[in-house]
C-alpha cells in the first residue's frame, strides 16, 4: 500500500525551496565551483555507474600504454579506410555478417521444421554455407594483398590483448550491465512519479478549477487528460485539466496545463518547452517555428484544425479555442497563469538533468582529472556554464514566486 501523498504549496514553500536548496553553478567563481563539485561528488559516488566509470578512468590513467595502443589502432584504421581495397573488404565483411545470421536462423528453423519443409531449408542452408566459404576465401586473398589491413589487424590484436591483460574490457562490460540496470529502475521511478502527479492534480487542482474558485459545486465534466500529443511534434503534454462540452463533438475548454518533473532541475527545460507549445496552441506565431510542428495532421505546422485525444474510451476534441484562457503575462512575456508545475523538493543546481549527466560523465571519464588545480577547474567551470540555458529552474521558480497566487501553481510532492 502506498503511503499517503503529501503536497506542499504556497509562497512560503516556494521561498524555502529557493533559499535553502539553491546551489546555482551559474553564480559561482572557481572557489565556489570547487565546493559545488565536492557536493555533487558526494552524490555521484553513491551511483554505481559513476563509480564504475571512475574506476575505468583511473585504470586507464595507471596504464598510459593503453592510449598509445589506441592511437596506433586509430591510425591503422584510418590508413586502411583510405586504401584501394577497403570498399570491397567492407562489403565482404558485411555480407559475411548477414550470412552468419541467415545460417543461425536456418539452423534454428530446421530444429522444429515439419518433414515436408526440411529439404527446402536444408538446400538454403547449404547454399548460404557455400557462399560463406567463398567469401572467406576472397577475404583471405584481399587481406593478404593489403598491407594496411594486415597492420590494422595486428594493431587491433595487440590492443585487445592489452585491454584483457589490464582488465579494462571486463570493467567496461560491468559498466554496460550497471547502465542497463539503471535504465530499468529509472523507468519504474518515472512511472510512479507520473501517477503521483496525477493524484495530486485530482486532489488539489481539480476541485479548485472545477468550482471556479467561487465555492460552487464541482463540475462533473472536468477531466484530467494525460500524455496529450494531438498528433503534433514536440507536444507531449503531461496533463491537461479540461471541462468537457455537453456536446461531445464540441471542443473542450482547457482549464490548466500541468508540467510534471520528477527532478526539480528539469523545470527549466519543461517550462521552456511549454512556452513554445502554448504559443503554438494559442496561435502566437512569433513563439514557435512551424517547421518543427509540421506533421501529417498539421501539414502547415500550425494548430489550425481540431484534434482528438482518446482516453478511457472517451473522445476529447481540442481546438485553438480550447486554449482561450491562456495569454502571455504582460510583465514577463511568458505564459504563466494556468500553467502549473509539479515536482519534488530537492536541491537546485542551476542546470537540467541532461546537462548534469554530461558533467558527471566528464568528471568520471576525464583522464586529466585534477580537482586541486584552479586552472583545471576554471576550464571545467567554463564548459559547465556553456551547458546551461538562459532560463533554468531557479529562474522559473522566481517567476512563480512573484505573487502568492502564482506561487500556488507549484505543487511539491513528498
Amino acid at each position: 500500500m502506498n503511503p499517503p501523498l503529501r503536497v506542499r504549496r504556497g509562497a512560503d514553500e516556494l521561498r524555502r525551496l529557493l533559499d535553502a536548496h539553491t546551489h546555482d553553478v551559474r553564480a559561482l567563481d572557481v572557489s565556489g565551483f570547487r565546493d559545488w563539485l565536492a557536493r555533487r561528488l558526494e552524490r555521484w559516488e553513491h551511483d554505481p555507474a559513476f563509480a564504475q566509470r571512475a574506476r575505468i578512468r583511473d585504470l586507464r590513467r595507471a596504464h598510459p600504454r593503453l592510449r598509445a595502443l589506441e592511437a596506433r589502432e586509430r591510425d591503422a584504421r584510418a590508413a586502411d579506410e583510405a586504401s584501394p581495397g577497403f570498399a570491397r573488404l567492407r562489403a565482404v565483411d558485411r555480407e559475411l555478417t548477414d550470412i552468419g545470421k541467415a545460417v543461425a536462423g536456418l539452423v534454428a528453423a530446421l530444429e522444429g521444421a515439419a518433414e515436408e519443409r526440411r529439404p527446402l531449408l536444408t538446400a538454403k542452408l547449404a547454399a548460404f554455407r557455400a557462399r560463406r566459404e567463398a567469401l572467406r576465401g576472397e577475404r583471405e586473398a584481399l587481406v593478404a594483398a593489403s598491407d594496411t589491413r594486415r597492420e590494422l589487424e595486428r594493431a587491433t590484436a595487440e590492443l585487445d590483448a592489452f585491454r584483457a591483460e589490464i582488465g579494462v574490457d571486463r570493467e567496461e562490460a560491468r559498466l554496460r550491465e550497471l547502465l542497463a540496470e539503471r535504465g530499468r529502475s529509472s523507468g519504474r521511478g518515472g512511472a510512479a512519479f507520473e501517477d503521483a502527479a496525477v493524484a495530486a492534480v485530482l486532489e488539489h487542482l481539480v476541485p479548485e478549477l472545477a468550482s471556479g474558485g467561487a465555492g460552487e459545486g464541482a463540475d462533473p465534466g472536468v477531466r484530467v487528460l494525460r500524455g496529450v500529443t494531438l498528433g503534433a511534434a514536440r507536444t507531449e503534454i503531461d496533463q491537461l485539466v479540461v471541462r468537457a462540452s455537453p456536446d461531445p463533438g464540441e471542443p473542450v475548454e482547457v482549464l490548466a496545463l500541468v508540467e510534471a518533473k520528477r527532478n526539480p532541475d528539469d523545470l527549466g527545460h519543461g517550462f521552456r518547452r511549454r512556452q513554445e507549445n502554448l504559443a503554438w496552441l494559442t496561435g502566437s506565431r512569433d513563439g514557435y517555428d512551424p517547421a518543427a510542428y509540421r506533421t501529417r495532421s498539421f501539414p502547415r505546422g500550425h494548430f489550425d484544425r481540431p484534434a482528438v485525444h482518446v482516453q478511457d474510451g472517451e473522445r476529447h476534441t481540442l481546438a485553438r479555442e480550447s486554449f482561450c484562457r491562456f495569454a502571455r503575462d504582460p510583465a514577463t512575456g511568458f505564459f504563466l497563469d494556468r500553467l502549473y508545475l509539479v515536482t519534488r523538493p530537492g536541491t537546485l543546481w542551476g542546470v537540467g538533468a541532461a546537462a548534469m549527466s554530461r558533467i558527471a560523465h566528464r568528471v568520471a571519464t576525464d583522464e586529466r582529472w585534477e580537482p586541486e588545480s584552479d586552472a583545471y577547474l576554471r576550464d571545467l567551470l567554463r564548459w559547465c556554464l556553456a551547458l546551461a540555458d538562459p532560463l533554468e529552474a531557479p529562474d522559473v521558480l522566481r517567476l512563480y514566486g512573484s505573487s502568492p497566487e502564482r506561487a500556488r501553481q507549484l505543487l511539491l510532492l513528498e
